[in-house]
């Protein structure tokens, strides 16, 4: 049974922070807490809110004309926003960003390329804000364009000449000027865990557990209405202890529904860095000429691939792109930890694509003087057979001196910790923000939200 709101004591704080390593990247805690960096020109607070851009409305992006009718309003009621839209997608199949049908390019009576329109699902009811929703280019009537972390599905579309104004926390923003080279004027930063009042809206950054720099956003409309965000998230216990969930009822939860689907039960992030560690030390007491590998992606994995070098006591190299990419976190921790010195490091990070025997046979054979072994782990949920049931279950695939180790971390929700999150919340509407792109995926959620809100209901009685 899931556990209700109520018996859940407030913390004093959200439980995990941006800049809180011990608990988001499994590392132990630093002894003496960090000082905070000081705001910049373009950092928001809850004293200080910079004007949303009133001429919003006059720009337009590069090259490209934004279509001008009008856009797609959410006329849904219940507890899931439905059409009739052809099916796309299979439930818990793959990510669908349009609410339904396929794409094609469309072009005006010039021939110049029109961008599709803004679904309702991207904008905040009430608000003139949008959520991840770049790709659109600029929206009609919208001031402030949020994002939720810095994975390329959700900031697809901006660019180093995009001038749209963008709210988000300091780590995604890092991230936005560093990599994309947008100018500093249009990234707004906006602190975690502080109230921030924009245009009559009070918002709240909150940890999602997802990738570095990712936030769920809640809003207070003027009416007193409560939305929840989630942006991407991994629901976890901790966040039942948030004081700005404990404090409202949520009236609207945008979920992310990358795994809402019975099938994707894999275990708790947790016990999966945990394996993935101890298996490491395991083959390296027993070799010492043992490389290690992980695999990431351009943001995300950081996790376990700092969880191995901590348990190694080595170092961690990464391509200097990656490194970069590290260095926007502002931790020194971190930054004590990470190389791009190939012969430093017994823990190698690359790119999830090379994980292949062939690949990795090859760069072992660079190593040759140092290492006659290596050990590969593959973190992500996309792999996860149901016949793994625990991590004691994950076998490596073997050729030769080559292992790999496929293992079941995902930085998205399983459908169980989905169920927990949704029953202690009891949100009066929920509106899925991924595989919604046919009517049988969105049927089928919409099956899951009811009967986890009955049953939480019945529980309660």
């Amino acid at each position: 049974m899931a556990p209700q709101k109520g018996q859940i004591k407030a913390g004093q704080a959200s439980g995990m922070k941006q800049t809180d390593i011990g608990v988001f990247f499994g590392l132990k805690p630093l002894k003496k807490k960090e000082k905070e960096p000081e705001s910049g020109p373009n950092e928001l607070n809850a004293t200080s809110v910079q004007r949303l851009g009133e001429n919003s409305g006059q720009r337009q992006q590069k090259g490209v004309r934004q279509r001008k009718s009008k856009a797609a309003t959410d006329t849904s009621h219940g507890s899931v926003a439905v059409d009739n839209s052809k099916a796309q997608a299979e439930p818990g199949k793959g990510r669908t960003r349009g609410w339904g049908g396929k794409r094609w390019t469309r072009r005006n009576a010039d021939g110049e390329v029109e961008l599709p329109r803004c679904p309702f699902y991207k904008k905040i009811p009430g608000t003139k804000f949008t959520i991840d929703a770049f790709q659109y280019g600029e929206i009609q009537g919208i001031t402030a364009y949020f994002l939720t972390h810095f994975h390329s599905d959700h900031y697809g579309g901006l660019t180093k000449n995009s001038t749209l104004p963008i709210y988000c926390n300091r780590i995604t923003g890092n991230l936005v000027k560093s990599k994309l080279r947008i100018a500093e004027q249009y990234v707004h930063i906006l602190p975690m865990n502080t109230p921030v009042t924009m245009e009559g809206v009070t918002v709240t950054l909150l940890e999602a557990n997802h990738c570095p720099g990712a936030a769920m956003l809640l809003f207070l409309l003027p009416d007193g209405q409560t939305v929840l965000h989630t942006g991407d998230f991994r629901a976890d216990p901790s966040m039942e202890t948030y004081p700005e969930l404990l404090s409202c009822r949520v009236q609207t939860l945008y979920l992310d529904t990358t795994y809402c689907s019975p099938e994707h039960t894999f275990p708790r992030q947790q016990e999966v860095i945990n394996f993935a560690a101890n298996t490491a030390f395991e083959l390296v007491t027993l070799n010492p000429r043992t490389l290690v590998v992980c695999g990431s992606y351009s943001v995300g994995k950081e996790k376990v691939f700092l969880a191995l070098a901590e348990v190694l006591g080595s170092k961690v190299c990464l391509s200097r792109d990656k490194y970069n990419i590290m260095c926007c976190l502002e931790s020194e921790q971190i930054k004590q930890r990470i190389t791009t010195d190939l012969k430093a490091a017994q823990v190698h990070v690359l790119p999830m694509m090379h994980l292949s025997f062939k690949k990795l046979q090859d760069y072992l054979a660079r190593f040759s003087g140092k290492y006659d072994q290596l050990a590969a782990f593959k973190p992500t949920g996309w792999t996860f057979s149901q016949k793994v049931e625990s991590v004691e279950d994950i076998q490596p695939h073997i050729n030769g001196n080559i292992s790999i180790y496929g293992v079941p971390y995902s930085e998205h929700s399983s459908f169980l910790e989905m169920k927990r999150f949704v029953q202690w919340l009891q949100p009066l509407k929920i509106i899925p923000t991924v595989n919604n792109g046919s009517w049988a995926s969105r049927k089928a959620m919409e099956k899951c939200f009811s009967e986890w809100l009955s049953e939480a209901k019945a529980n309660t009685n």
